[in-house]
């Protein structure tokens, strides 16, 4: 669903109108391919492919509506822009897009974009649309570095008698190029977090080695954080353009928020307690002695 909003959004931004004149459609076989939707791919990879066809929207109207005859006839080099339904100029000047349109002599204007990042091969794309998704990661460029960045803080209590492990605490630091919408990725970077210390104090599965079953298969037994484990949870994000890693400039996040949670947990602990951890989850067995 974030994705389609993500899409959305760009769609509007790019087009000059609003989000509620914008339907964005996906998950039908009847569409162009997508890659999978994970690995923190999807915003990255579909902003991407919106903007180039928004703006190959955006050249077919700017030529029309500056054209001879045309609303904005005359407009010579002024830069154009879409706002509010209109065509723009740095002067001041506008057209509204109804009378660009009339101006067109159609009434509607559609655009097919595909969009590979830099570095993929050159069956990409035809991989793509055989159901083949080739991933192409921030490693793989010779001449920059295009990863998400990210740093966590987390302050843990220890029972002294008991050696229980609480975290009262816990601040991140993200930069993860264009972000394109603040209170999902904020929500998706803090449920991260949240799943860290999951990871770091909680989840584990048991398997029964007799029978080949696993034993906590379900959310009575597999133990998750709930609220009252959780209590301070800040997200902290950090402005970054990035004009390289793609044409939306957008960065994935989608797992970015729990990369280094366990780590910062497991520092914490050997902080209060010089002891150095390096098994999940840690333990309350793991303290004593």
């Amino acid at each position: 669903a974030s994705d389609g909003a993500n899409a959305g959004q760009m769609a509007a931004e790019r087009l000059g109108v609003g989000m509620d004149k914008i339907s964005v459609e996906m998950g039908d076989s009847a569409l162009p391919p997508a890659p999978v939707s994970g690995g923190s791919i999807s915003t990255a990879s579909v902003c991407s492919a919106v903007m180039k066809a928004c703006d190959a929207i955006r050249e077919k109207l700017f030529a029309a509506a500056a054209g001879k005859g045309a609303p904005l006839a005359g407009s010579g080099n002024a830069k154009l822009d879409l706002k509010d339904e209109e065509v723009v100029t740095e002067t001041g000047k506008s057209a509204k897009l109804a009378d660009v349109f009339k101006a067109m002599q159609v009434g509607a204007i559609e655009e097919y974009a595909e969009f590979a990042p830099k570095g993929s091969s050159p069956e990409a794309l035809s991989k793509l649309y055989a159901g083949q998704s080739e991933f192409h990661g921030g490693e793989n460029d010779e001449d920059s570095v295009k990863y998400a960045f990210g740093a966590e803080f987390v302050e843990v209590r220890i029972n002294s008698y008991t050696r229980e492990i609480r975290v009262p605490r816990i601040v991140g630091a993200f930069a993860a190029g264009r972000i394109m919408n603040t209170r999902t990725a904020r929500s998706q970077l803090m449920g991260g977090m949240i799943w860290g210390i999951g990871q770091a104090l909680h989840e584990a599965t048991e398997i029964d080695q007799r029978h080949a079953r696993y034993v906590n298969r379900d959310l009575q037994d597999y133990l998750v954080p709930v609220n009252a484990d959780i209590k301070q949870v800040d997200v902290i994000l950090v402005p970054e353009i990035d004009h390289q890693v793609n044409p939306a400039g957008v960065k994935g996040l989608g797992e970015l928020g729990n990369v280094g949670t366990a780590a910062a947990v497991g520092s914490a602990v050997y902080h209060a307690t010089g002891k150095r951890i390096r098994d999940l989850p840690i333990r309350i067995d793991d303290l004593i002695g």
